[in-house]
């Protein structure tokens, strides 16, 4: 088949992008890209179909679709401002609008074969599990979330459209959840207009999660209602109802996609985390893997079995998929805490630590969880200046990245830059539950005790050994707040809870966050 537009020509038999009758270089996945545009220019298409279809199931960055869309557009000579070819629909998708001309060959498609291969693949993995029950797990270990067409009960246009964008915007921003695949909104769309039941959901998508929603018009306020659901057990694992002003709807809109799934994460962690434990080790997939190894410090605490099973898993994680630039970025982390921190030993970690970094910026360096991991562990290896700018890039690809926020704040910090301080409580205010809150809350505090900002220091220690009972650290940075105020008793107090949680608690351990003068201190009130 031909494609003519304009003086371009795609030939899906040869595969081949062709101007004035000349080819035109492109990659494989932008030809694909471009083929798949202007089959469907009908209609928008949406940048989760997108990634659905053309990268069948694989776990990829929103920039990635960002820079494959730049590339299409540069070989049609078209770009994000003329828009001639390719039009950007903001938060809807993008639609193929030049003019094309469709003609049939003789010659077998090979190439329409790959596309159509392609998406076939994508919807036996996330659309057509009625048929093969295991089919995403077995393939990739992967949880399944599905976002429902939201309810609306009102023959509002206005309302039913508020809907269909809140959906959508959730579904938008729930896929970049690390681990999680996000089924399109093409495929729930199917459950806007007949009855069904959680269950029925899971067997017929092969979801794990629901994400269902209503929106209703009551005065000149809107109320809208959210819940997350477990679809093996029905159970309801989060909802929560609020009201938008319908005057500040275009103000509030964004903000209220971000609270509901700043909220919706932490819950879905939670329940998959569980999930997870009740399976045994032989059966996980690389993605569990990753995602075990993930979570062992929130489940366990630190100590060296912690960190030490944390970095065991990440490591079967890559030998089973080298290519998961997750796991190397966050093994990479763990082991620069960890000997940060006292907790990893030995004479290989940090060129383990470095290779790892290197390994997942290459793999995938335009992934905002990716950059934060790496920078932050960048970072806690001494390459401030590295760390910091990976860190900032991170943030700048996603704003709602906490744990980058947080790292970037935390980085800045140790390099005395006080603009720190707004960074980490910006990171803990995007994820309050988040199980990392008691360690970033600790690196707060000793911030803000290396700016003699002392009481606030104390406040954030406390609230940070709040957080969590299994961390250490905030109650040794607890005690040499307290020690630089006099108070030796509340600081003999928080030194016996650091040690209640690690009782071979040393001073080299302390002295790896107290400047020296709080070791003088500590020493001459004899609590070391």
């Amino acid at each position: 088949m031909i494609i003519a537009f304009g003086n371009y020509e795609l030939d899906t038999e040869l595969y081949q992008l062709r101007c004035e009758g000349e080819p035109r270089p492109v990659e494989p996945q932008v030809f694909d890209l471009l083929v798949y545009l202007a089959t469907h220019n009908d209609r928008i298409v949406s940048r989760q179909e997108l990634l659905d279809t053309l990268w069948a199931g694989k776990v990829v960055s929103d920039t990635t679709l960002s820079s494959r869309i730049k590339t299409a557009r540069q070989a049609l000579g078209d770009d994000g401002q003329s828009q001639s070819c390719i039009a950007t629909f903001n938060r809807r998708g993008y639609r193929f609008v030049a003019p094309i001309k469709t003609e049939a060959s003789d010659r077998k498609s090979d190439a329409v074969q790959v596309l159509h291969s392609n998406a076939v693949a994508a919807s036996q993995e996330i659309g057509a599990t009625c048929l093969f029950q295991d089919g995403p797990k077995a393939l990739n270990e992967r949880p399944v979330l599905a976002v429902l067409p939201f309810s609306h009960g009102q023959s509002d246009a206005e309302i039913a459209w508020l809907a269909e964008v809140l959906g959508e915007d959730i579904s938008i921003q729930l896929a970049h959840i690390p681990g999680f695949i996000v089924l399109s909104r093409n495929t729930t769309s199917q459950y806007r207009q007949r009855e069904f039941t959680m269950q029925q959901i899971g067997e017929e998508l092969g979801a794990d999660y629901i994400v269902e929603g209503s929106v209703w018009s009551i005065g000149g306020n809107l109320r809208v209602g959210v819940q997350l659901l477990e679809t093996h057990g029905g159970n309801i694992l989060w909802s929560e109802r609020s009201v938008i002003p319908v005057d500040r709807l275009g103000e509030l809109q964004e903000q209220a996609v971000r609270e509901i799934v700043r909220r919706i994460e932490p819950e879905l962690n939670r329940a998959e985390l569980a999930s997870l434990r009740k399976r045994r080790a032989v059966d996980l997939g690389a993605w569990a893997l990753y995602r075990q190894g993930h979570a062992i410090l929130g489940q366990k605490g630190w100590s060296e079995e912690s960190f030490n099973e944390a970095a065991d898993l990440l490591r079967q994680a890559i030998r089973q998929d080298p290519q998961l630039a997750f796991a190397h970025a966050y093994l990479s982390l763990i082991l620069a805490i960890g000997h940060l921190v006292g907790l990893i030993s030995g004479e290989q970690w940090r060129e383990e630590a470095v290779a790892a970094a290197e390994t997942a910026v290459a793999l995938d360096g335009q992934d905002s969880d990716v950059l934060g991991y790496v920078g932050c562990a960048l970072a806690d290896m001494g390459d401030l200046h590295r760390g910091i700018g990976m860190l900032r890039r991170a943030v700048e690809l996603d704003p709602s990245n906490a744990q980058a926020v947080a790292a970037l704040g935390a980085a800045l910090l140790h390099a005395g830059e006080e603009e720190g301080v707004e960074f980490m409580r910006q990171g803990l205010r995007i994820s309050p539950r988040d199980n990392r809150a008691s360690a970033w809350g600790a690196l707060l505090a000793r911030g803000l005790l290396n700016l003699g900002r002392v009481d606030e220091a104390i406040d954030t220690a406390t609230i940070a050994c709040r957080c969590d009972d299994k961390i250490f650290l905030p109650r040794v940075v607890l005690a040499l707040a307290h020690i630089s105020t006099g108070d030796q008793d509340l600081a003999r107090k928080a030194l016996g809870d650091a040690k209640r949680i690690r009782p071979s608690l040393s001073l080299d351990d302390i002295s790896r966050f107290a400047a020296p003068p709080e070791i003088d201190l500590l020493k001459a009130a004899g609590l070391i």
